[in-house]
């Protein structure tokens, strides 16, 4: 499924849209990994197109969209301090052209310690987000040549690197789920991003196999290390040893597959059977999109179809 995925509203405005989205969770003070998320933001503002970035949202649970000024924008960057994350949590957004279902967009949720109360099993989260053009633009090498210096830069437990198929307006996920859900259902290579809120439950596991899959030494360890990957990892699936873990790349260019067509995806299937016991399952942010527990378990087991 190559052709782009766009769904807008009578207004315009996307209800859904593909995307390429970048994702780092790591749960520990986020005044442990700040310069490390401050790199991030700096690389992501030198790659936009100027200009393309229109808007901010200050604030975690915040809607207040605000026009992107210099000023705002030195604001974010202010945030991005070891002074500053150890005497508060650290949440914007930067968005462009549009509020909902961005070409680009930043997102940085930094907790200066990260709760485990209730429900919540919180952990820091730093997305990029892109058109879908941008792999093929930037090319294929190179773009896992950005994830990986990201990676370098920002230890965490986990992250990934994927087309995706991104929700608009949250007051609009039973119109953007009609038409979301039934394309990730038909080709398994894209993600289903809600990471700000998936962010809150995630701990130290990861969202599963995407293109590029990201376990810090910790998880690696969890799952047998290297040459316990090597032996379950399909030919093709290549491991890009970092300082801080390992880059799984699931084939020199995405798998995306289209089960219509019979086109699978097996790079990722072994991807993610290998990294099973680390994955997160049963991701209650993303439960109004599905609308029901077992529609959700055939996406998020989609690479078990015999199970």
């Amino acid at each position: 499924m190559d052709e782009n995925l766009r769904l807008r509203d009578a207004d315009g405005a996307y209800l859904a849209r593909d995307n390429v989205v970048i994702a780092f969770f790591g749960k520990c003070p986020f005044a442990d990994v700040v310069k490390g998320a401050k790199y991030c933001v700096d690389r992501f503002l030198d790659i936009v197109p100027g200009a393309a970035l229109k808007w901010s949202v200050m604030g975690m649970n915040s809607g207040s969209f605000k026009p992107l000024t210099d000023k705002s924008l030195a604001r974010c960057r202010a945030m991005l301090t070891v002074a500053t994350a150890k005497q508060k949590d650290v949440h914007f957004r930067l968005l462009g052209p549009e509020k909902f279902g961005p070409d680009y967009g930043l997102y940085v949720n930094g907790y200066k310690s990260p709760s485990e109360e209730g429900f919540l099993d919180q952990t820091n989260t730093i997305e990029l987000r892109f058109p879908r053009e941008f792999i093929r633009e930037t090319g294929d090498d190179a773009f896992v040549a950005l994830v990986t210096d990201l990676f370098e830069k920002l230890p965490c437990d986990s992250g990934y690197a994927s087309a995706a198929i991104c929700f608009g307006r949250e007051s609009q996920w039973d119109k953007a789920s009609t038409f979301l859900v039934p394309a990730a259902l038909r080709s398994h290579g894209f993600d289903i991003p809600n990471n700000l809120s998936t962010g809150n439950s995630l701990g130290k596991l990861c969202r599963g196999a995407r293109w590029l899959t990201i376990l810090s030494n910790e998880l690696l360890g969890q799952v047998g290390g290297i040459d316990s990957l090597k032996k379950q990892l399909a030919d093709g699936v290549e491991i890009i040893e970092c300082s801080h873990g390992v880059l799984l790349r699931a084939g020199r260019t995405p798998e995306i597959g289209d089960v219509n067509r019979q086109q699978t995806t097996p790079l990722l299937a072994s991807v993610a059977h290998a990294i099973e016991a680390v994955t997160f399952f049963g991701d209650s942010s993303l439960r109004p999109l599905f609308g029901d527990a077992e529609r959700q378990e055939r996406w998020e087991r989609r690479f078990w179809p015999h199970e």
